[in-house]
């Protein structure tokens, strides 16, 4: 069950979360929020970018998942990912239809991997 409080409640006048312009750490936090229930609606973005976000974000979300049966769905899924079937679009389709441990893993993955390229921009 998700909180009472939604985005609506906070932002009343905003039914959609609209970014232009994006980098990678905005197509991470995108991807949370979509993962969280909520409907982003995105520019297009560069397919390469895309799929080697996505891909690190499956990646690091098995190791995140508490069981082998999400464990295995995200490995279908980065299967898949690396085939070249993996979109932002994709992502908002199965977030409606997942377990929540699939999504949680997915989110804290994301989020894992924005901090890992925030690092990387600090050293440099």
């Amino acid at each position: 069950m998700r909180n009472n409080i939604t985005y609506k409640d906070i932002f009343p006048h905003k039914g959609v979360i609209t970014i232009s312009n994006i980098t990678p750490q905005q197509y991470l936090a995108a991807l949370i929020e979509i993962y969280r229930g909520y409907h982003v609606n995105l520019p297009p973005v560069d397919a390469e970018m895309e799929k080697s976000l996505l891909k690190d974000v499956l990646s690091s979300a098995i190791s995140f998942a508490k069981s082998e049966r999400a464990m295995q769905a995200i490995s279908e899924e980065l299967f898949n990912c690396s085939k070249g079937k993996c979109s932002f679009q994709q992502q908002i389709d199965l977030a409606k239809k997942q377990h929540p441990e699939i999504l949680n893993a997915k989110m804290t993955a994301a989020a894992y991997v924005m901090r890992l390229l925030e690092r990387k921009e600090n050293t440099q």
